[in-house]
């Protein structure tokens, strides 16, 4: 109950904090066409900031960026909202309209110091990017202090959880491996859309089970694509999930228990190793990410855990285990049903391997590891 408490006077702060605002109308030009949005331009004062007046009243505009935006600000603000989670990017809400539409908002962590053009750039860039695979931008707001991002709302949370648990769940059904084929098809096609078919080929940069959406049909969206430049924290905080499984580790003494490469932060054990070295995301980066996933989908073991338990990330435990044991002895136990299908396991297990390879160059680009998949898919 406190917690609930909690999370509507949160939300109400928000919405007095924006509603709060004198509204007035103002005609202004822009990189948008003005039939093609709604704007809400409010004054924001700034009561914690010594600027003149002029400096700290601040436009409020709210931009839709898809047709099915049928509804304004001020009905998004009077909505029931119930808080998701919270980041190094912000708090991420979901919100019911009146219509029933469904939507989730990430209100962005304060950036006073990001003016409007550079916000107005990389969020209009992010929206123009459409796929089955990656979570639609739909609108955003922006204000001095206050920068809203809405999105499509995806059901069935977040890979991490489907995979692992949460603590606290009193149910829990691991994935059947039709599902995870059908997870690892999808996400390549999105990655392989961002990287070969997007407007700039971009890079996602801090790809992870807990940033892939379950859709209800349980086929996958990337979400957090392009919030990098947003963060103002290094990393999320772990989430406690149930449900783990014990995980084996190489014997001490043994010549596979080496040094980690990865510290035991959330992100980090799904970053390239090159990440440590060179400031610029590439596509291999992702590449490497997305391997890493694969092996986490296969084998059901968490990397944070696997690092805490043994040592070393899930890579490397892996790469070594598959030295003096079958292949077959990393996959996930609760696959033991489909053992009929081991033969598509042991392929994938091959992708994600090329894919987390120490070379960048010798990764192979998500346009192969999709084709490969889909082939592999499909054969089924």
């Amino acid at each position: 109950m406190v917690g609930i408490c909690l999370v509507a006077l949160s939300f109400c702060y928000w919405y007095r904090k924006v509603h709060g605002c004198k509204e007035r109308k103002r005609t202004q030009g822009g990189s948008f066409e003005e039939k093609s949005m709604v704007r809400k331009e409010m004054f924001c004062f700034r009561t914690d900031d010594l600027e003149s007046l002029s400096e700290t009243m601040e436009q409020y505009t709210f931009v839709p960026l898809d047709s099915k935006v049928s509804f304004d600000l001020e009905q998004l603000l009077k909505a029931a909202a119930f808080l998701v989670g919270k980041s190094g990017i912000g708090i991420v809400y979901k919100v019911v309209l009146e219509k029933g539409l469904t939507v989730a908002v990430r209100r962005l962590e304060d950036g006073g110091s990001q003016r409007f053009r550079e916000f107005q750039t990389a969020v209009e860039a992010i929206g123009k990017i459409r796929h089955p695979n990656i979570v639609s931008l739909l609108a955003y707001c922006w204000c001095v202090n206050e920068k809203l991002l809405i999105y499509d709302y995806v059901p069935n949370g977040d890979l991490a959880t489907a995979i692992h648990g949460r603590t606290g769940m009193t149910y829990f059904k691991p994935l059947s491996w039709s599902i995870r084929l059908r997870i690892m098809k999808g996400l390549a096609k999105g990655l392989a859309f961002l990287h070969e078919s997007s407007p700039k080929r971009y890079v996602h940069g801090n790809l992870k089970t807990g940033n892939v959406l379950l859709g209800e049909n349980m086929e996958p969206h990337i979400s957090d694509f392009g919030l990098n430049c947003f963060a103002y924290t290094s990393e999320e905080s772990i989430p406690v999930q149930g449900e783990q499984m014990t995980i084996g580790t190489p014997q001490q003494g043994s010549p596979y228990a080496l040094t980690p490469t990865h510290s035991s932060t959330p992100g980090s054990c799904y970053e390239a190793p090159e990440s440590s070295k060179v400031i610029k995301p590439s596509q291999k980066w992702d590449v490497y990410s997305f391997g890493v996933i694969l092996l986490e989908i296969i084998s059901g073991k968490s990397p944070i855990m696997q690092m805490s338990l043994s040592g070393m990330d899930l890579v490397r435990w892996i790469q070594l285990s598959i030295e003096v044991k079958p292949p077959s002895e990393v996959l996930d136990p609760f696959l033991a049903r489909d053992s009929d299908r081991e033969h598509e396991m042991i392929a994938v297990l091959k992708i994600a391997l090329a894919c987390v390879h120490a070379s960048p160059d010798k990764r192979p680009s998500m346009k192969n590891v999709s084709e490969n998949l889909e082939r592999l898919v499909s054969s089924t």
